[in-house]
């Protein structure tokens, strides 16, 4: 949320050119809220809010509306959303719960999409932080460039494993699925040969190819995971390692940070590359643990904070490729974030908005 308040009040929104900083637009408006959302393929925009009441008849109750009217990077609009609720919007899609399953409308026409959830009480839910969709065990980005997904068995009363589809936004084809998918050596199986553990993600969607996370070991153990990156035309299975259940990814994917547990009682993170899985490094036993927070856009540096109990500020800045540290005791609230689209970092303060380039 950029901006909130009780009643409407007036607010100049300014679009600003990120290499100058100079003015390209400037729209004055009425609105409650102002919230960044996204576009199509994750194109930066913001959603403005306005509300409007109608009065009770003496039977009826008053009954507010809320209308967003969606701003484009250029300022210039691209939709407006009746009865929005905040938290609702994604890739311009409106995402709405509809029984058990979870409804794509795109806000400026066209067909809906339906993520499905097939078995006895599925049902799939949608959490807006994170932009992903999650059934009983299985977990998928809600929607990721051109693709959405489906769930099948999605129920702790299935006896087949629970399975991810892909499917195509445009035509609601679906192009893959996780039971047709060579599972990855590593990943243990049961005595029917499916996996001992039915939880499974999909991390990432890029270039023609989807990154899998399977989990290795049974439901129960805590264990670690396999990734696998599959190739959605043929579905082959083209390389796989392993992997971590929670990661942060660099803005172009080719980088991520997980957290790991080495030594015992002893959090840590280590960094590698997705394509081929190979570790550039992990944290050593000695070390203030790092928790992983964001890459700089060009996932040279990886922003992070550390468990030192005798530091103020925790904030650290750290060389990707070789965990040199570049600074610390960075104020928590001063950890630049990245627009993904742009490559752009940004950090506000009380002194104004500060804005850096990719490189």
């Amino acid at each position: 949320m950029l901006y909130s308040s009780e009643e409407a009040e007036p607010l100049t929104l300014e679009f600003r050119d990120v290499k100058t900083g100079a003015v390209r637009k400037a729209l004055k408006v009425r609105a409650k809220t102002v919230e960044a959302v996204t576009w199509r393929h994750g194109a930066p925009a913001v959603a403005v809010t306005s509300s409007t009441t109608s009065k009770s008849d003496g039977l009826t109750e008053a009954k507010t509306t809320t209308t967003a009217t969606l701003y484009g990077a250029d300022g210039g609009e691209l939709a407006k959303v009746p009865s929005y609720e905040r938290g609702t919007l994604l890739d311009g899609y409106r995402v709405e719960k509809a029984d058990d399953t979870l409804r794509l409308t795109p806000v400026d026409g066209g067909p809906s999409r339906a993520v499905t959830c097939t078995g006895t009480v599925a049902s799939c839910t949608y959490d807006a932080e994170a932009g992903t969709a999650d059934a009983s065990v299985a977990h998928a980005p809600l929607i990721s460039g051109d693709y959405y997904p489906g769930f099948l068995n999605a129920s702790d009363y299935q006896t087949e494993p629970e399975q991810i589809t892909l499917n195509e936004l445009a035509t609601g084809k679906q192009v893959w699925s996780t039971a047709d998918a060579k599972i990855p050596k590593g990943v243990e199986l049961d005595d029917k040969g499916h996996p001992e553990s039915e939880e499974k993600r999909i991390l990432r969607i890029a270039d023609g190819k989807v990154l899998v996370g399977w989990k290795a070991g049974s439901s129960l153990s805590s264990g670690s995971w396999i990734h696998a990156w599959y190739d959605l035309k043929s579905g082959a299975l083209l390389t796989s390692y392993k992997g971590a259940q929670e990661v942060l990814f660099s803005p172009s994917g080719d980088l991520a940070a997980r957290d790991v547990v080495k030594f015992e009682d002893f959090p840590g993170t280590a960094v590698w590359q997705t394509a081929d899985g190979k570790q550039l490094w992990e944290q050593q036993d000695g070390e203030h643990a790092l928790d992983p927070v964001r890459f700089t856009a060009d996932g040279s540096v990886l922003y992070g904070e550390t468990d030192d109990k005798s530091a103020t500020n925790t904030g650290i800045a750290v060389d990707t490729r070789t965990k040199k540290v570049l600074a610390k005791n960075l104020p928590e609230e001063n950890i630049p974030s990245v627009n993904t689209a742009t490559g752009y970092g940004y950090v506000g303060t009380g002194a104004g908005l500060f804005v850096f380039a990719p490189a």
